[in-house]
């Protein structure tokens, strides 16, 4: 009658003989195959389910989830759920890996062969984040020039971007938008700020891959692509705004941030990668 091996009378390497049958096959113990899991996903399912159609199906699930968990558990168990499976003859097993004691030379840049996967130097990201706040003030003072041209007023830009936020700001006439509000003038300038900071960070990121003509790229390829996305999505991210915005000087202020961010980017210091600290 052959014993049920325990998982304390497991050798450290994992092997285990097979149960006393007359053979002295090599096997190790592994945990059996169950469906119980499924049964228990399937429960929680059901759960979900229930709870957008009707509560009996949750019942139901609740039930099918804890029998999933009692069965799994009762698998689980020292000396249940557990099979041995017969180990390959030794000659056919994976050889041991031998430590070869050779001095491997690294390859460096110049060398035969080498291929530069990634920079030695790069631009740090805090320059990305300060060109972004110096390109949001260049976009700030050209739509200042907006509302001082259209005759609209300086707090007329502002009071639109805050109008992502406060739904007054798409309701309020033209008149009330000219107007100076605090709270307005508060979120505005937060919006403007991070979203500055955010877009900036990805110039610091992008720029430093691009192989030539970096500065037109973040100048006029970068903000034509996202001013076309976002004026595809106004109608629908605010349909108000839309109507208000003058896309004109809007695509202006684009480039203006574009062009001042790459500036500032292109001509930071560079600072050596890990790369370079290696090499």
């Amino acid at each position: 009658m052959s014993t049920p091996h325990h998982a304390s009378d497991t050798p450290l390497d994992g092997h285990v003989p097979a149960p006393d049958d007359g053979h002295s096959i090599e096997t190790v113990e592994l945990p059996g195959p169950t469906a119980w899991p499924l049964v228990l996903s399937v429960g929680l399912i059901m759960v979900a389910f229930g709870i957008l159609t009707n509560i009996s199906f949750s019942f139901l699930g609740i039930i099918m989830a804890l029998v999933g968990i009692v069965g799994w558990v009762t698998e689980i168990l020292p000396g249940r759920g557990h099979i041995h499976e017969e180990l390959r003859p030794e000659e056919l097993r994976p050889k041991p890996v031998k430590r070869a004691d050779v001095d491997v030379i690294p390859m460096a840049p110049g060398m035969p062969g080498h291929r530069m996967h990634m920079p030695e130097k790069v631009h740090p990201y805090s320059a990305g984040a300060k060109a972004g706040l110096v390109g949001g003030v260049a976009m700030a003072v050209l739509a200042a020039i907006y509302g001082v041209v259209s005759g609209r007023g300086i707090w007329y830009p502002v009071n639109l971007l805050a109008g992502m936020v406060l739904e007054e700001a798409d309701t309020d006439p033209v008149a009330q938008l000219e107007q100076f509000h605090l709270l307005a003038l508060i979120l505005g300038l937060f919006i403007h700020a991070v979203g500055s900071l955010f877009v900036g960070l990805i110039y610091g990121i992008v720029l430093p891959m691009i192989p030539r003509g970096r500065v037109l790229f973040g100048g006029l390829v970068a903000p034509l692509f996202w001013s076309g996305c976002l004026w595809a999505s106004m109608d629908v991210l605010d349909p108000v705004l839309a109507q208000r915005v003058d896309w004109v000087w809007f695509i202006a202020s684009q480039f203006a941030y574009g062009i001042v961010v790459g500036i500032i980017v292109v001509r930071t210091e560079k600072i050596h990668t890990t790369r370079g600290w290696r090499a």
